[in-house]
C-alpha cells in the first residue's frame, strides 16, 4: 500500500517526469514493472541496460532515477510506469 508521504512524493515526480512524449514503448513498461515487482530499482535499472543505446533506455532510466529521488518504493513506481501516458496528456 502506498503511504501518504509515498502519494506526496508520487506528485513531485510525476512533475519533474513532466508532459514530455515519452518513448517507451508497452512491452518495456510491462517488463520494467516485472522488473520493478521481482526485483525492485535494481532489477528494473538491469532490465533498463538490456536496452542500452535506445530511447527506451533513456526515458526508462529518468523516470526511474527520478522516482528514486523521490523515495517511491517499487509499488508507487510501478504505479507512475502505469500512468505515463496519463501524465503525458496532463490528465494525471
Amino acid at each position: 500500500m502506498i503511504s501518504s508521504k509515498e502519494m506526496e512524493n508520487m506528485g513531485k515526480a510525476i512533475a519533474e517526469i513532466g508532459e514530455n512524449k515519452t518513448c517507451m514503448t508497452e512491452p518495456v513498461i510491462k517488463g520494467a514493472k516485472e522488473a520493478l515487482k521481482k526485483n525492485g530499482y535494481d532489477g528494473a535499472e538491469a532490465y533498463a541496460a538490456q536496452l542500452a543505446g535506445t530511447d527506451d533506455y533513456t526515458e526508462l532510466l529518468r523516470v526511474l532515477l527520478i522516482s528514486k529521488k523521490y523515495n517511491l518504493g517499487s509499488e508507487a513506481a510501478m504505479k507512475v510506469l502505469d500512468n505515463l501516458t496519463k501524465i503525458e496528456s496532463g490528465k494525471w
